[in-house]
């Protein structure tokens, strides 16, 4: 399983209202350059290019759910899964992101370390795997 890790600044836009799981839009995007934990936003990464099926911006996460049980809050996402349509990467991280933030544009939340990069070819899958157990993050 990929390394999680959190972004420092997720923890203050939380707090300010920036994301909420509930209503907005995250995406996943791959990137081979390593994160920084200090990186605040989107354009702080390094965006593998466009083409063969991956289109700039990364994958649209379609089921994030945030659920409240005995006042812990915990965020999970489905698996996501991606097919080339022909070559992708390399890649090694894929970051999670805010699309609809606005102030500011595109906050970063978290990234996985896929530990070495990842080349696609085409008809090849890749699954974002988002530990439904744990959720991608826990609050309580």
């Amino acid at each position: 399983m990929a390394a999680y890790n959190k972004f420092q600044d997720y923890t203050e836009q939380l707090n300010k209202g920036v994301h909420n799981w509930s209503t907005h839009t995250f995406k996943a995007m791959f990137t081979n350059s390593a994160p920084l934990a200090s990186n605040s936003v989107k354009a702080d990464l390094t965006e593998i290019s466009a083409g063969g099926g991956y289109t700039a911006g990364g994958l649209t996460l379609d089921t994030v759910t945030l659920t409240e049980t005995t006042g812990t809050a915990k965020v999970t996402i489905a698996d996501e899964v991606f097919t080339a349509s022909g070559s992708v990467g390399p890649f090694r991280y894929v970051a999670v992101y805010n699309d609809t933030a606005t102030s500011p544009a595109d906050a970063l939340v978290c990234w996985f370390d896929y530990g070495s990069s990842i080349t696609m070819a085409s008809g090849e899958s890749f699954t974002i795997d988002f530990d439904p157990s744990n959720g991608l993050w826990t609050l309580a």
